[in-house]
């Protein structure tokens, strides 16, 4: 079996991020059996230290005009709803998400930190729930299961790893969502699944199959298996 690690540098607030992450999935599927794929999610917060502001709000700020702004969300909206994805712009708002990354990071199996971040994103985009508000991350753990106790939105130790992250993602590129495989090549933005599938392929390496009888832990873009 061959194999690719990807790691995924993304944030909540990146409206292109969701559909990246959806794009990703559907050629991981569609390679299933040929590949294993490994994912390794990653943190970037594209507005470090800013109050939470309408969305809308911060485009026309982007942009200068606000034909311009509903131009972008027109397309975003049309993107995703290709993917079987919703956007709100109405409801989303765009700021520092550094708690959202901080929930992420408090969470230490991999399955639950992929189930957490496609809650979080869902939230944020379609559901309307504010991810820049504390409480309503622990809600959004609590429903996905998840111990109230192991989450810390102030650890010093969860902050260096973000910072970290950020820097790893500045080393390679500017902007997410950013993708790396295999550390053998990389690219950004939301591109089409075929240029998913394409990476893959030319990033997959082969791997020594299992001993027989010899179980070991797994994990994949969908979870990790025992």
């Amino acid at each position: 079996m061959k194999r690719v690690n990807v790691e995924i540098w993304s944030d909540f607030a990146c409206p292109w991020c969701w559909i990246a992450k959806r794009r990703l999935e559907t050629a991981v599927l569609s390679l299933a059996g040929q590949i294993e794929v490994i994912v390794t999610s990653k943190s970037y917060r594209l507005a470090k230290g800013m109050a939470p502001v309408d969305f809308q709000e911060a485009l026309h700020q982007k942009f200068g005009n606000a034909a311009a702004a509903r131009r972008m969300m027109a397309t975003v909206a049309e993107s995703g709803a290709m993917e079987g994805l919703t956007y709100n712009f109405d409801s989303m708002r765009f700021g520092d998400t550094s708690d959202a990354h901080a929930l992420v990071k408090s969470i230490g199996a991999p399955e639950d930190r992929q189930r957490i971040i496609e809650r979080i994103y869902q939230a944020y985009t379609t559901d309307g729930i504010d991810i820049f508000d504390r409480e309503a991350l622990v809600s959004l753990a609590k429903e996905m299961g998840l111990s109230e106790t192991s989450l810390d939105f102030d650890s010093s130790q969860i902050a260096s790893e973000i910072t970290r992250d950020e820097l790893e993602a500045n080393r390679v590129a500017n902007g997410v969502p950013l993708f790396v495989f295999n550390n053998k090549l990389h690219f950004s933005g939301a591109q089409e699944v075929a240029v998913f599938e394409k990476a893959l392929l030319e990033a997959a390496i082969d791997v020594p199959a299992p001993l027989d009888g010899v179980v070991g832990t797994s994990c994949s873009i969908d979870g990790c298996a025992i």
